[in-house]
This record gives structure tokens, C-alpha cells and sequence, in this order.
């Protein structure tokens, strides 16, 4: 239909162009005075019809380029097995490693398309998000190939991280490969990633103590108590990163609903939006393992949990001197809503729109 579209548009443009040439000829014919003001009109008039003309061109040759790419992904019958079982949600075996392969050189073609300005991410987004996604988040995928054989796949890899900030920017649903594919990520460089609960509190308490310890501006991170802590290890959501079974990364996703520790009450009274929104309370890193991704994970698993949760923004403060933690929110598109005086200071309040995706762990 878009093709259709697309000719109807070149045959009209043709009809005004001959339309034009036959009015100027009985203007010439007619008004012989007149004659040299309608040829700047139709010189003016050619200049519109000519740009247009080379702007429909390249939508219908990109046009076309997008059906072939489609046909290539449906009419290829290894690709059709891999697609298929992605569908129907079929374990794929290190026996299918090759048929891996294929489904993802099609992928690498299509981000070397993106990279060289042959194809629009936007385009492709619209054909073959689900796709890509379903794919890089596969378990079996994962292991055949992305995390087997990470440098054979690079520009998978790269194409991941091109598509997900294109997403973040374009405010659009982030897909649930991704975070399958984050998590995947941060246990291959061997962390484990789980829910804590009370019997982990020391841990987190010895956590927070090195992460205090570390930095070297007061009063960029509040100490929470032992009470406090353990408040959001029993009733919020506390998430957290073992090294060889020392926790080095934990963060917290605290709901306060009506209550004053939600952020959104500095904006606004509206129960409704009170209840969409969420706090991103705690993100600790151990000094250690900074520069690992692990906060960066954390955060992400936590959007996708919030989402589940059918929360539509996310809130974070953070103080106005970390620089290194606004830089992090801003990358993984949370904007500045603006500073406001808490209990323990001025902060700065980031913030992100979340999309609704399905929940992974159960409160």
C-alpha cells in the first residue's frame, strides 16, 4: 500500500507539471505582457515540483528497500526455524548454532545498513524490533552465541546498545529481551544477580558502610538505618550482585504510594500520579567493582520491575555535585525535573517515563 502510496504521488506531480507547461502556453498566447511574470511563476512552481519529485523518489526507493529486507527475513528458511522457535518459545540448542548464526548475520547486515545511512533505525524499529529482541534476550542464543562468542557478534553487541538508546530517546517501550539480555550480560562477567531479603542485611549494611567510606564528597548519599534498611528488605524491593558470594552492588525500588517518601510529592498532590510514580530509593556499587556496569544493570532490572508493577514514572535524586551519577541517569534517559530541599539537603530530581512491560520478581 505504501508503494501504491507512493506512485500515486509521482503521477500527480507529473499531471501538475503538464498542467503548468499547457497553462503557459495559453498565457503566451493570451497575455503576451504577462508572459515573462508567469515564466518566474512556473520556474518557482518547477523548483517545488522538482524537489518534491526527488523526495518521493527516495522515500520510494527506500520504500522498496524495506520490502526487500522484509522478504529476505521471511524467505529465508534457516532464519524461519530460528524465528519460529523464538515464537512459539522453543529451547535452541548448541546443535542450532549455525542456524544462530545466520539469524544473526541478517542483523549485522541490517545495523551496517544503519551505520552507513542506507537504512533509518526508525524504519527498522517498526519492522523488526520484536525480532531483534526476542533474540538477544533468548536464553539459548545467549549461550550458543552472544555470551559464547561475544567478539564474533560485536556488532550485535554495538547494535543493541545503538537500538536501546534510539528507544530511550524516542520515549518507546523498552523490550524484554533487553533486560534478559542485561541480565545474561552481568552474570557472564560473574556476578549473580538476585532478590534480598532480611537474612541479607549485614550484608547490605557492610555495602553501604565501604561504599560511605569511598567517597570523598559528605553528603552525596545518605546512610539509611538498620531500621530503615531492613523496613525495605521486608516490605519494598531490594535487588543485589554477588561476587563469589560477597554482595557488591545492591539497589533498592521503594514505593511510598501516598506517603511522604514518595519524590513525586515535591511536584505534585494528585493521588492518581502519586500512585504511578516510584522511587529508585538506593543504588551502591563497592568500590571495587565500579566501572563493571553493575549499577547501570541494576537500575534497568529495576525500571523493568517497576513497569511490571504498572508504575509510569520512575524518580531518583541524586546531589547536585555527583556528577558521575547524572551523567549515568541522563544516559539511561532519566531528564532533570529540577532541585528541590529534602531532609538531608538540596537534591536534584531525575526522572523517567516508564512503559508497561511484564513483572519479574513477585513481592
Amino acid at each position: 500500500m505504501k508503494l501504491n502510496s507512493l506512485r500515486r504521488d509521482q503521477n500527480i506531480l507529473a499531471i501538475t507539471a503538464i498542467s503548468t507547461a499547457l497553462v503557459l502556453i495559453v498565457i503566451r498566447e493570451m497575455w503576451s505582457q504577462a508572459f515573462v511574470v508567469a515564466v518566474a511563476f512556473g520556474g518557482v512552481l518547477g523548483a517545488f515540483i522538482l524537489l518534491y519529485e526527488v523526495r518521493v523518489t527516495k522515500r520510494l526507493a527506500q520504500a522498496e528497500f524495506i520490502r526487500d529486507l522484509q522478504t529476505s527475513f521471511t524467505s529465508d528458511d534457516k532464519i524461519g526455524i530460528i524465528w519460529s522457535k523464538l515464537l512459539l518459545r522453543q529451547q535452541i540448542t548448541e546443535i542450532e548454532r549455525p542456524l544462530v548464526s545466520n539469524y544473526l548475520t541478517f542483523f549485522e547486515t541490517v545495523h551496517l545498513l544503519i551505520d552507513q545511512g542506507s537504512l533509518e533505525l526508525e524504519l527498522a524499529d517498526d519492522l523488526f524490533r520484536n525480532r531483534f529482541f526476542s533474540a538477544i534476550g533468548d536464553d539459548g542464543i545467549l549461550q550458543t552465541a552472544l555470551l559464547r562468542d561475544a567478539g564474533a557478534f560485536r556488532n550485535i553487541h554495538e547494535l543493541i546498545r545503538v537500538w536501546h538508546d534510539y528507544l530511550l530517546r524516542h520515549d518507546r517501550p523498552i523490550h524484554l529481551g533487553y533486560y534478559s539480555y542485561v541480565e545474561a550480560l552481568t552474570n557472564a562477567k560473574g556476578y549473580s544477580v538476585e532478590r534480598l531479603s532480611t537474612i541479607d542485611l549485614v550484608d547490605l549494611k557492610k555495602l553501604q558502610d565501604s561504599v560511605l567510606e569511598s567517597l570523598e564528597t559528605d553528603g552525596w548519599l545518605r546512610a539509611n538505618t538498620d531500621v530503615m534498611l531492613e523496613q525495605c528488605l521486608e516490605e519494598q524491593l531490594v535487588i543485589g550482585a554477588r561476587f563469589n558470594g560477597q554482595l557488591v552492588a545492591a539497589s533498592i525500588l521503594y514505593d511510598g504510594k501516598l506517603e511522604e517518601e514518595n519524590i513525586k510529592r515535591y511536584f505534585t498532590d494528585d493521588p492518581e500520579l502519586l500512585h504511578e510514580a516510584i522511587n529508585l530509593k538506593l543504588v551502591l556499587t563497592d568500590p571495587s567493582h565500579r566501572r563493571s556496569g553493575l549499577a547501570r544493570s541494576l537500575i534497568e532490572l529495576l525500571e523493568k520491575e517497576a513497569t511490571g508493577r504498572g508504575k509510569t514514572e520512575i524518580l531518583c535524586t541524586i546531589h547536585s555535585d555527583n556528577v558521575a551519577s547524572k551523567r549515568l541517569f541522563s544516559l539511561l534517559g532519566y531528564r532533570r525535573l529540577g532541585s528541590v530541599m529534602t531532609g538531608y539537603g538540596k537534591r536534584d530530581v531525575f526522572a523517567r517515563h516508564l512503559h508497561s512491560v511484564a513483572s519479574q520478581w513477585v513481592r
